[in-house]
């Protein structure tokens, strides 16, 4: 009986350890000057266009590509018009580099 209540009490301790160890690191995670990726969506082409949020509308000053948005179709027709991107943001967020279409 004494083995498993202190069974008991230390998979819970254990468990706590545990949650509190997560929540550690999340918070480390959001304080951090990592890179995070932001979704946009690319709104015009050939002169580069992409929107983030409501307001932020980044042209070629702010970005860099690691993929060819200029794709076109069998009719000439850009094919990344109105898709959602993946970007990094650097520059101190000033300069976002694009990173993926998203599917």
């Amino acid at each position: 009986m004494v083995l498993v209540f202190f069974y008991t009490l230390f998979s819970e301790m254990v468990a706590v350890s545990g949650i509190t160890e997560l929540a550690k690191m999340l918070k480390q995670r959001e304080t951090s000057d990592g890179y995070s990726p932001v979704i946009g969506a690319v709104i015009e082409l050939p002169n580069i266009k992409i929107r983030l949020g409501d307001k932020v509308i980044l042209t070629s000053a702010h970005i860099k590509r690691c993929i060819d948005l200029m794709q076109t179709d069998e009719n000439s027709q850009y094919i990344n018009i109105g898709k959602e991107v993946v970007l990094l943001q650097y520059a101190d967020n000033q300069k976002f580099i694009v990173v993926g279409v998203v599917m």
